[in-house]
């Protein structure tokens, strides 16, 4: 996700803190406090053979009736599991970019210093609900390229201790560290965060990686390292490089190159012993390249599918880029997949989580 304006990625990236919903709590508003019920909610008990999910990369509805429309929607379609995003440091800094006057800027501006309780009761309404949860840092830009690597340690592992506290199932240091840090130095960090993540944190570890093109770092520079990391994970797209002047069957092109993408990942997590690979978020082509390649609602729904059927029985987990219009703010966000044109989508997603996929 990585062709966004300044906006945009402040919108789809920076505002995902995590979650806004607050279950059966009260918004103090005297003291501009959340008042979270006592009690920890448990995560699901039973096993799952496949991760079947959604990753937010905003948060959910603040409506409590409209959350709990929204998760079974998702429970409808067969998912079992949100990744949901975690707040970057210096969460203030990611006003920057925004008119101060505009509806996301003042909703930030509420939710900045009650930011860890939101996250907390999002998680808690999660597991209310039944659905497993994953966790992931964002980031926005250009402040995130100012935070220092302690500050980023720092926010890692408070995101980990509430993560153990909250029997959050999957955590990843960072969503897509690659488009931050590049290939190498992600590699380094994320092994130097890992054993402070494995101190505090007793689940599942995933790196929740970009595509594979910012994964691999440039010919004679060291390669990726997942070593002691539960799961590998990657985003894949079609993404502008598969254009239709240049491909006139860009979802044949698309289909090779899902192969070679998830056969250089499994080689990877194989090569460093971990468990297996996610595909921790796919979509086909985002909003604003539709009409430049002729796309439509029926190519959009057969490339998640191509991806789902490359990578059955090989990966141990799906996370599809929200395109219901989940977020809180509302469905026409720019940069994200409309849910009006998303019918058909929906459909074999349905069909491989309820169907398909065990």
């Amino acid at each position: 996700m990585k062709s966004k304006n300044l906006i945009i990625s402040s919108i789809l990236i920076a505002l995902g803190i995590g979650g806004f919903f607050i279950w059966k709590n009260i918004l103090n508003h005297e003291e501009g406090k959340i008042e979270i019920e006592e009690g920890i909610v448990p995560a699901p008990s039973n096993e799952v053979q496949v991760y079947k999910g959604i990753w937010m990369p905003t948060s959910l509805s603040n409506d409590p009736n409209k959350l709990d429309s929204d998760i079974q929607k998702l429970k409808d379609i067969g998912v079992n599991t949100i990744f949901l995003p975690a707040a970057p440091p210096h969460l203030e800094r990611c006003l920057e970019g925004l008119p101060s006057d505009s509806e996301l800027a003042k909703k930030l501006r509420e939710i900045i210093p009650i930011q860890k309780e939101i996250m907390i009761a999002n998680i808690q309404a999660a597991h209310r609900n039944g659905l497993r949860v994953g966790l992931a840092m964002t980031k926005c830009f250009p402040a995130a390229e100012d935070i220092t690597s302690e500050e980023w340690d720092s926010q890692v592992i408070e995101n980990a201790k509430i993560a153990e506290e909250y029997h959050v199932e999957l955590f990843a240091p960072m969503n897509e560290p690659e488009v931050l840090f590049g290939p190498s130095a992600s590699a380094n960090w994320g092994q130097e965060i890992l054993p402070k993540i494995r101190e505090v944190y007793h689940g599942k570890v995933v790196w929740k990686g970009g595509a594979a093109g910012d994964i691999e770092p440039p010919f004679g520079q060291p390669g990726p390292n997942f070593s002691g990391y539960d799961y590998v994970g990657f985003t894949i797209g079609v993404g502008s490089g598969i254009t239709l002047q240049e491909f006139p069957q860009p979802l044949e092109e698309f289909s090779q190159r899902v192969d070679y993408w998830l056969d250089t990942i499994l080689n990877y997590a194989e090569r460093d012993n971990c468990t297996g690979v996610m595909i921790t978020e796919f979509y086909g082509k985002l909003p604003g390249r539709w009409e430049e390649n002729a796309w439509t609602e029926e190519t959009e729904a057969r490339a998640h599918e191509i991806v789902l059927e490359k990578g059955k029985d090989k990966v141990a987990g799906f996370f599809a880029l929200d395109f219901l219009g989940l977020s809180i703010f509302g469905e026409d966000i720019p940069g994200m997949p409309n849910p009006k044109k998303s019918l058909k989508t929906e459909e074999v997603i349905k069909e491989w989580f309820t169907e398909i996929l065990p």
